[in-house]
């Protein structure tokens, strides 16, 4: 059986303009009734100062219907300045911003947006990254095309001068493209980049091969669900592995090994049992400061429509990280279980020299009826490689995508949240596309 879903919800964008009551009257409801309940793994409660004040902030007022935000990202490149880059398929636009805390605070910030339409072809970007191509500075564009599952050759890849606005198509007419990831994938000095095609039965996981502007495509994986492929040095032998994610029917982590040259072999790491997993998001960060890059990925897509009824999905949907050893070769460990698991950050949150994951949920009820109640941010918080789960409840329901890491100060720590929602009604505050999140840090390192 082949799931029909209208996924993956990997997409993102929004306009800076909103409504100052309105923001105002939601900021003061957010601080009187956001509480901090924290929990161990074992359901006891946990105590930290670093969770004591936690404040949430409505950054954009989409008015429109469907406020959908994709993915957000921020990203630099060279001396250039941090920019927090967000995607709004359903509208066809990406937008930028400054990624500093005074800007997504309201204070002059200004955000510049890009639609990137034609009479000929409808844009739906759904993620945004960031390179120099061929002596230019680059922001690339991966265009889904059509929302819908679709095996419709309606995918391209697109770069777009951010100085000039100038655009060039560096691939058209593929499947529904949902990531192009940069990097020197053949060691031949110039920036090559990952795809991932994301169809209904069809799709694929390649790269693209760059030779002086002209693009090749190679074509690892023939499998349907691509969701996310990063290049990533994973066996510290020197080149760019790719790591990927699949959904679909085969719900797999999978390694294409690089010998160096552009040449991959490829490899599973983690293969769930159940074709209802749902695989949704990867990071590779060095979890345990070992020295080499471990990969922590989550589960927990809603929109699997094959999922049995009576699932409890609670069982099933979650955070997981595989533990590198440093050849490459990975371990399996299951950090939380929680439904509608799709997104992480990884950050030093409470200022204790180690790494902590920052998690984000989107849950839909309308798939599990059932599950009413919602945990939409959860911290994970390390103690040597031990993990403390602090259930993060808000008054207002979040379905959260994606998650950037804005700042990290001595006091603070700034995040940033795209949250989506197909079926929300236009001026729907609460649900709007981006939202900073900040947290005080325990500085003191306790």
């Amino acid at each position: 059986m082949i799931r029909r879903r209208v996924g993956p919800p990997l997409m993102q964008g929004a306009h800076p303009l909103f409504h100052r009551k309105a923001v105002l009257t939601y900021l003061t409801i957010c601080m009187l009734f956001v509480v901090i309940f924290t929990f161990n793994q074992d359901g006891e409660p946990a105590e930290d100062a670093a969770f004591d004040d936690i404040v949430v902030t409505p950054l954009v007022n989409n008015d429109v219907e469907n406020p959908v935000v994709a993915n957000v990202r921020v990203l630099s490149i060279g001396g250039a300045d941090s920019e927090l880059v967000f995607t709004e398929p359903l509208r066809g636009l990406f937008s930028i911003a400054p990624a500093t805390s005074a800007c997504l605070q309201g204070s002059g910030c200004e955000w510049s947006t890009h639609n990137l339409s034609t009479e000929s072809h409808s844009s739906s970007p759904v993620r945004v990254s960031h390179a120099e191509i061929n002596g230019q500075r680059q922001w690339i564009i991966s265009d889904i095309g059509i929302l819908h599952p679709s095996n419709d050759k309606e995918g391209r890849v697109v770069a777009v001068n951010p100085s000039t606005g100038d655009t060039n198509i560096i691939i058209e007419n593929i499947g529904r493209t949902v990531c192009a990831e940069p990097g020197d994938l053949d060691a031949d000095g110039d920036i090559d980049l990952t795809l991932c095609e994301f169809g209904h039965d069809e799709g694929t996981v390649s790269w693209l091969e760059n030779d002086g502007g002209n693009w090749t495509k190679h074509v690892l994986d023939p499998r349907p669900g691509s969701i996310h492929a990063l290049p990533v040095d994973v066996d510290s032998d020197g080149d760019l592995d790719i790591v990927a994610i699949l959904s679909q029917l085969s719900e797999e982590v999978m390694l294409y090994r690089n010998d160096g040259l552009g040449n991959f072999s490829s490899e599973s790491l983690y293969k769930a049992n159940v074709t209802h997993y749902g695989m949704s998001g990867i990071k590779a960060e060095d979890l345990d400061f070992d020295g080499d890059l471990d990969l922590i990925f989550t589960n927990g897509d809603t929109m699997d429509f094959d999922t049995p009824q009576g699932v409890d999905p609670n069982q099933l949907h979650g955070v997981a990280w595989l533990e590198n050893n440093g050849s490459g070769e990975f371990t399996y460990h299951e950090l939380v279980r929680n439904w509608g698991a799709y997104d992480t950050a990884v950050v030093d949150f409470d200022g204790d020299g180690d790494l902590d994951i920052i998690a984000a949920f989107f849950q839909d009820t309308n798939q599990f009826p059932n599950h009413t109640t919602r945990t939409q941010l959860i911290v994970l918080e390390q103690e040597n490689l031990s993990w403390i789960r602090h259930d993060i409840p808000m008054d207002a329901q979040y379905r959260f995508l994606s998650i950037a890491i804005v700042s990290v100060g001595e006091t603070e720590l700034s995040l940033v949240f795209g949250s989506h929602d197909p079926f929300a009604s236009g001026g729907d505050l609460y649900r709007l596309a981006l939202m900073q999140f900040q947290v005080p840090v325990d500085s003191s390192g306790s």
